[in-house]
């Protein structure tokens, strides 16, 4: 009898606490609400900070802002979701003006410059190179990597062949070991070959500027492997720096932006519906 009044206690004392987690639970919804009422529907318009602001001068303050900070200021209340979709319409606005702007400029480029504005003459020479890399002997390539004690001449056109095959390469670093390794790829000599000029990134094009600095005659008089190595890349850089490549990439550029602006546009129409 005892244990059963005992179970009756705790059962009623345990049931009081739980009234009181519900209280304080019900009790914090509430405060939640009335919060949320506060915020949405000020009772004390001239209290509102938000509100005694003009619509303008938020405007000229989200110019500065990028779009996610934007977004996130339309959640403070429905004055400043207000304010901000007046922005997109804005914003949506210069975005036109911007992308018919960068479409005239890339209509202009495409009438002034035609596809066809490629040099001859670099074309020959780079097939005349083409076909003299292709005329050596693996175990040529083979004996040159096979030189720890390479001429430093050597040393630098490799290095600068090895960029060839490496798109993401930042810094240019003459470490033969790291050439030697490259070399002896048994495909190496078909890899150099198959490099597609339009793929030679930017970063790639600076370093291989380099080739400028070594001397056509002194390489030729060192090594015929080099040599062939040489001019095929001397070939490539002065293509890939030619103006035809250099129209290219500026309408790849426009292109990009074009399509970016357009996005963002479709982006802020959706939000400001």
């Amino acid at each position: 009898m005892q244990q059963l009044i005992f179970d009756l206690k705790n059962i009623e004392a345990q049931s009081q606490i739980e009234k009181s987690k519900l209280k304080k639970i019900f009790l914090e919804l509430d405060e939640i609400f009335n919060e949320k009422q506060d915020i949405l529907s000020p009772k004390n318009t001239k209290s509102n900070l938000f509100q005694s602001i003009r619509s303008e001068l938020f405007a000229l303050i989200l110019q500065f802002l990028d779009l996610r900070t934007c977004l996130r200021f339309r959640l403070v209340n429905r004055y400043a979701n207000i304010c901000a979709i007046n922005f997109f319409h804005y914003k949506i606005k210069h975005l036109y003006d911007k992308s018919k702007n960068l479409e005239n400029e890339l209509n202009e480029i495409q009438h002034n410059y035609p596809q066809d504005i490629i040099n001859q003459d670099q074309l020959i020479s780079l097939q005349n190179a083409h076909d003299r890399l292709r005329q050596l002997d693996k175990a040529e390539i083979f004996e040159i990597r096979m030189n720890t004690n390479q001429h430093l001449i050597i040393q630098k056109v490799f290095s600068l062949v090895c960029i060839l095959l490496n798109p993401n390469i930042k810094q240019y670093q003459e470490n033969w070991s790291d050439c030697q390794k490259m070399l002896k790829d048994y495909y190496f000599l078909n890899k150099i070959l198959q490099v597609e000029i339009d793929n030679i990134s930017d970063s790639q094009l600076q370093l291989l500027q380099a080739i400028h600095n070594i001397e056509a005659q002194q390489v030729q008089n060192i090594s015929r492997v080099c040599y062939s190595f040489y001019l095929y890349l001397y070939s490539i850089v002065q293509i890939r720096v030619s103006k035809y490549y250099i129209i290219i990439n500026q309408k790849l550029h426009l292109e990009k932006q074009i399509k970016s602006t357009t996005n963002l546009i479709k982006k802020l129409q959706q939000i400001s519906k």
